[in-house]
């Protein structure tokens, strides 16, 4: 009896182990989103109107625009997520964690042409520069709030997206390195004000 219960106690223990995200993942996307919003509210909040809603000259996007694209697809992505674990199951042999460094450095390379989905387009949706900011502080808080407490079984959930394959955690990483790549962009239309 004995040897019985010590075989359900490391079964559990091993199960449980097993349904739980690393320590070292959960900090390093927790550290990862709290690092893309400090920059982005570094780089917006002191922006007057005017600098905030510059159109580029070759047609782009202002830095309101990328902060309202910012704003959308993080929300659609964990949404997305949770969605996802819902409905499908756990695959114990799903491995792709060797694909973090890529996923992060494709989405923040700005050589990298995207095109957005029409859903995630920037619309007006917020009237002004605090709101947005507000609306980034609440999102980004529910994130790590979500990755500070979850037992759901991240790495073993598939994903699919425009990239490819992605496990449920990598979804995580291409928020904060979808924000990195947009703040890159506000960068490029704070430069080119300031040539003006």
């Amino acid at each position: 009896m004995k040897k019985i219960l010590t075989l359900i106690f490391v079964c559990t223990f091993s199960m449980s182990a097993f349904a739980q995200l690393s320590e070292a993942d959960r900090m390093f996307a927790i550290k990862y989103l709290k690092a893309t919003h400090h920059e982005i509210v570094k780089t917006v909040s002191e922006l007057d109107d005017e600098t905030f809603n510059h159109t580029p000259e070759d047609g782009g996007w202002s830095v309101s625009n990328c902060l309202e694209h910012i704003l959308v697809t993080e929300s659609a992505f964990h949404g997305m997520v949770q969605g996802g674990l819902a409905t499908s199951e756990a695959d114990s042999e799903l491995d792709l964690s060797m694909a973090d460094g890529v996923i992060i450095g494709t989405m923040t390379n700005r050589g990298f042409q995207a095109t957005t989905a029409e859903q995630f387009e920037p619309t007006g949706k917020w009237n002004t520069k605090a709101e947005m900011l507000s609306a980034l502080e609440e999102s980004r808080n529910m994130l790590i709030e979500y990755l500070e407490s979850t037992d759901h079984d991240l790495r073993h959930h598939k994903m699919e997206i425009p990239l490819g394959a992605v496990d449920a955690y990598q979804i995580y990483l291409l928020v904060a390195a979808h924000s990195q790549r947009h703040h890159s962009q506000m960068q490029e239309v704070l430069q080119e004000v300031a040539a003006m």
